[in-house]
């Protein structure tokens, strides 16, 4: 998993917000991100350790490290679904 930080994720923020791609929930911070570039489908999942955020998903790029718009995609909702929780 990758450490999640403001500062690791701003390229993949801007490429996100270009490419709007397509998120599905499948179950607790697991979610499907549908490619916006081609029929890919990737699994990304979330975990909070001692207060840092961690993310992984299936790519290449991922897989290399780095924090992908998928990993954004999927944090964006994971966050939003999270604060359900703690809302009620």
């Amino acid at each position: 998993m990758i450490r999640l930080t403001t500062e690791n994720t701003q390229n993949a923020v801007a490429k996100c917000r270009q490419l709007k791609p397509r998120v599905k929930f499948i179950k607790d911070r697991l979610f499907v991100v549908y490619s916006a570039n081609n029929s890919n489908v990737y699994h990304v999942r979330f975990d909070v350790r001692n207060g840092d955020k961690f993310g992984e998903c299936e790519c290449r790029a991922s897989e290399r490290g780095l924090i992908c718009y998928h990993l954004v995609a999927g944090a964006t909702a994971n966050i939003y679904r999270q604060s359900l929780k703690l809302a009620k």
